[in-house]
């Protein structure tokens, strides 16, 4: 089920520098003809099939204020939906920069995005309005081509499936503060990254049925924020072409959000390397397993194992982390960090799970676990092995060369043992 609705979301869109040709608007605004545009107090609407309400293009400098744009129509051939931004309520390209102050931003068809921002040296800025979807394949701001989008105490809603709220693409920027909204379909992330890059900060936002943030290749940064899931998981960091030549590679970093997840685990790594920083994170999640990585339905069989590494300081996680037989797993327990749980998944030769301690960190081990290596940064061996309480056992490669100092013996940890495995 998620393939089939993530293969759906998907779309890859060309480079644009320059304006786009048979754009239809209701207002179509052209910077080689007009400088500059100042609209307040108006409502505009396209009926149109495959138009947008408003079209800024080659460098137009817009200022809206408190405008109703409404877009009542879809697109106009499936293959039209998100390839250039076009039927979007308002699209702008070739490096014009529009603001829009206190304005409702409302689209009715699918197909049908909010606003899109698309090429570099493009930007839109909205200032406390409400961006809203109603139909499915409708993301409400989009980033994308190497544009910019700046969001403001923006209330940010849709409804349909595979409709994100935030969605940024190929080098398409979105900064996101005070933001607030409900994603409420199916494969609806509230942040959805595709070689992009999301920053949020201070937002209250949830998705019904789906992740809060969905990472192919790019960045995540969320700070200060307060999150709710619905659907699968937290996070979700993939890979989700099945043909691509390099792998991706996705960066989340979670600092100081209050995360409520009430189905699966907080995040999932799937056919992807990934970077994942976790820092006093306050988290609620349903399920057992916290973290999981492994191979799903995306990529190729047998090639499509997660890899990454996870990085905690000064944040406690409660739950089992399972890595599958022919995934990897680098866990760092800086200080402060407090990890609960053990390290779940049946030991292989293409499987490796390694753990450091750092100093001031704490693993409470919760049942025996199969690791590939076990290692001490900033603390003596003596100190880091009283760090790991439990009374479990705690299995280690004795034929791996990171684990020489070990010398291949049984060590006491504070409360269980630590003990080579011959493979």
């Amino acid at each position: 089920m998620y393939k089939r609705f993530l293969l759906m979301f998907w779309a890859l869109f060309p480079m644009l520098a320059m304006g786009q040709t048979n754009i239809q608007a209701s207002w179509y605004v052209d910077g080689s003809k007009v400088k500059f545009e100042n609209r307040s107090h108006t409502s505009l609407e396209s009926m149109d099939q495959g138009a947008s309400v408003i079209y800024a293009t080659n460098g137009v400098e817009l200022i809206l204020t408190k405008l109703r744009m409404n877009k009542t129509s879809g697109a106009i051939l499936d293959d039209d939906r998100r390839e250039t931004g076009r039927n979007s309520a308002l699209l702008a390209d070739a490096g014009s920069q529009v603001l829009l102050e206190f304005c409702e931003v409302t689209s009715h068809a699918s197909q049908a995005n909010g606003v899109t921002a698309s090429g570099k040296g493009t930007k839109i800025t909205l200032q406390e309005g409400v961006m809203t979807t109603n139909r499915a394949a409708s993301m409400a701001v989009n980033s994308i081509h190497g544009a910019e989008v700046i969001v403001k105490k923006t209330e940010v809603n849709t409804s349909g499936n595979q409709s994100a709220g935030i969605f940024a693409l190929d080098s398409g920027l979105v900064v996101a503060t005070e933001a607030f909204g409900l994603c409420g379909g199916q494969a609806s992330p509230l942040f959805y990254v595709v070689s992009g890059k999301i920053q949020a900060d201070k937002c209250r936002m949830s998705s019904a049925k789906w992740t809060i943030g969905s990472v192919d290749d790019g960045l995540l940064e969320v700070t200060g924020s307060e999150l709710k899931a619905g659907g699968i998981c937290g996070f979700l960091v993939y890979g989700a072409d099945r043909d691509r030549k390099c792998r991706s590679y996705g960066v989340l970093n979670l600092k100081k959000n209050t995360i409520t997840v009430s189905e699966g685990p907080l995040i999932l790594l799937t056919n992807s390397f990934a970077d994942i920083t976790l820092t006093g994170n306050k988290i609620s999640c349903k399920s057992d397993e916290i973290i999981s990585v492994r191979r799903d339905e995306w990529g190729v069989k047998g090639l499509n194992q997660g890899d990454g590494h996870l990085y905690l300081e000064k944040q406690t996680l409660n739950g089992d982390i399972f890595v599958d037989s022919i995934s990897s797993l680098s866990v760092f327990l800086k200080k402060g960090a407090k990890l609960n749980g053990a390290i779940t998944g049946d030991p292989t030769d293409t499987r490796e799970v390694k753990v450091v301690m750092h100093k001031g960190s704490s693993w409470t081990v919760k049942g025996d676990v199969y690791l590939t290596a076990v290692s001490f940064d900033g603390v003596s061996m003596e100190k880091g092995l009283k760090q790991i309480k439990g009374k479990h056992v705690i299995y280690y490669d004795a034929d791996a060369l990171i684990n020489s100092s070990l010398g291949g013996k049984e060590y006491k940890t504070g409360g269980g043992v630590l003990r080579p495995m011959k493979k």
